[in-house]
């Protein structure tokens, strides 16, 4: 079977990460032939080259939907022949319509990451995806909660829950040098990893450093990421005088600074399935994600491996002093949630049920050419 991937880049982000862990699995337990093609040229993650598979790339030009991509793609997919495309996102999706119809290629397309509709009614976006939905023949989300919130025909969905590489978080870090890299000054330390984006509450997590400042002066909040709101929350940290946050800026590997810290935190308006809150409890992290109509509830026990709460800086405050307070529930809660990540989060899971899926797509496709042919 060959599969085509079609994205629009392989810059740093936990969705081009989990692309790159699904190749390497189906690399590694299947006869799969891989081809990925990017409509943007900048590749962060260099571990790509590693996977033995083809890569293209098919840059848009001039302007940001570049109708020659059509045209593009459908020359490259006549080359490779493939037996599925696999888009990671409406935009790329909707390019590879064309191809699917003239070449009569199955299409499935990751549509779905987060868990609040954004999308303005009759709008260009909302017309891309709803072709998109129509033509694809399976849409994939990362939760429940992100069906739910765009409203998507559950016939013709299914949902994968994120996983992540296991094998990252067995080596040990020092965790006093971590700190003192970033010159940590405080007994404990907090991260929280995300994209600096209007689609996290960066405003809210500086609130709660502020609110968490005036009952104790022993912890240190990180915000690891880099992004288009990075410079106006930086600005917020001098102009109010917070002076118990740091801001890392885009980082290549996480693991040291997750490892180093003993609560992750997620301030968001919502989620799918957050690779951040899987990467704390990995590695034995308890958390506490804002993310209470989300997919954070699908990842999360509440009251066993972390908390979600609603977007208020004092109830978030209450629950991190609690935490920091209580050493062995904080233990407690970090190991249940490695026990969770490591049964139902895994690279493997997530890639034998990815697997399932282009086997089914398949299927359907034969037996709906088995039928044209007897009638």
């Amino acid at each position: 079977m060959k599969i085509l991937f079609f994205m629009d880049s392989l810059t740093y982000g936990g969705k081009e990460r989990r692309i790159l862990e699904l190749i390497r699995y189906l690399k590694e337990y299947t006869d799969y032939t891989i081809a990925l093609v990017l409509t943007e040229k900048l590749i962060q993650y260099q571990y790509v080259y590693k996977l033995g598979i083809q890569i293209k790339i098919i840059e848009r030009k001039g302007i940001k939907h570049d109708p020659r991509l059509f045209v593009k793609f459908y020359r490259y997919c006549k080359s490779f022949k493939p037996d599925i495309i696999h888009s990671w996102g409406s935009m790329t999706a909707f390019y590879a319509i064309p191809t699917k119809l003239i070449r009569n290629v199955p299409l499935i397309c990751s549509l779905i990451a987060d868990a609040k509709s954004n999308i303005k009614l009759f709008s260009l976006k909302y017309i891309y995806f709803n072709t998109v939905i129509f033509f694809s023949n399976t849409i994939l989300s990362n939760s429940n909660a992100g069906l739910t919130a765009y409203k998507i025909d559950i016939s013709k969905a299914k949902v994968i829950w994120n996983g992540v590489n296991l094998e990252r978080f067995q080596q040990k870090y020092d965790i006093k040098k971590v700190r003192e890299e970033f010159k940590v000054p405080t007994n404990f330390m907090l991260a929280m990893i995300a994209t600096f984006s209007t689609l996290k509450d960066y405003d809210l997590f500086l609130d709660v450093a502020k609110e968490l400042k005036k009952i104790r002066s022993d912890a240190t909040l990180i915000g690891v990421g880099d992004g288009p709101e990075w410079n106006r929350i930086q600005k917020r940290i001098k102009d109010e005088n917070i002076s118990n946050v740091i801001l890392t800026g885009t980082q290549k590997e996480v693991e040291p600074i997750i490892a180093a810290s003993d609560i992750g935190i997620l301030c968001t308006y919502s989620e799918g399935i957050s690779n951040s809150i899987m990467e704390f409890m990995a590695l034995g992290k308890p958390v506490i994600s804002t993310d209470t109509i989300g997919g954070s509830k699908e990842i999360i026990i509440e009251g066993e491996t972390g908390y979600c709460v609603e977007r208020n800086a004092s109830k978030i405050v209450t629950l991190i002093n609690f935490l920091l307070n209580n050493e062995e529930i904080r233990i407690l809660m970090g190991n249940k949630g490695k026990q969770r990540i490591n049964t139902f989060f895994s690279i493997n899971r997530m890639g034998e049920e990815f697997d399932q899926v282009y086997k089914e797509v398949l299927a359907q496709k034969k037996l709906k050419e088995t039928n044209s042919c007897g009638s």
